[in-house]
């Protein structure tokens, strides 16, 4: 549904983007993988942000609690957080989180007008400075427009 070649390549100014998309998260989504297998993406995931700044992950049999805000600099947005806790089981990918810390993970996102969100990573830089994304590997979509 929302395949993308893992060799795609989006320069933010050739969207046409001169303003950027507010993104203020609220509720859940469903997060999952460009990556795919019997036509499935590989890893889907349930992200719940409240109104207190934290968020609610459910991946696989993990679940953890984080904080997070939402931060905004040259190169985009980015989703902030720290793990909190986690129930040490494997997430979708087998992997299980490390004890919480004070160390933040940034997620690149590249927020929709139509709400959905596109996860990658951290940008690089055209000749004339503009972000340039590439190599985007999945998508934050709301559950009310997840099919």
């Amino acid at each position: 549904m929302f395949k993308l070649a893992a060799a795609l390549m989006l320069s933010l100014s050739s969207l046409g983007q001169t303003e950027p998309v507010s993104f203020a998260p609220k509720g859940v989504f469903l997060f999952h993988t460009n990556a795919q297998q019997d036509d499935r993406p590989v890893c889907s995931e349930l992200w719940e942000f409240t109104d207190d700044g934290h968020m609610l992950i459910e991946s696989g049999a993990e679940r953890v609690r984080a904080s997070y805000r939402i931060e905004r600099d040259r190169d985009g947005v980015w989703i902030v957080r720290r793990l909190i806790s986690t129930n040490g089981e494997p997430d979708c990918m087998g992997h299980r989180n490390p004890e919480p810390s004070k160390e933040e993970t940034r997620t690149y996102v590249v927020p929709m007008n139509d709400g959905r969100v596109m996860t990658c990573p951290a940008p690089s830089r055209t000749e004339d400075g503009a972000p340039f994304v590439s190599n985007c590997y999945g998508w934050l979509v709301p559950a009310d427009q997840a099919g």
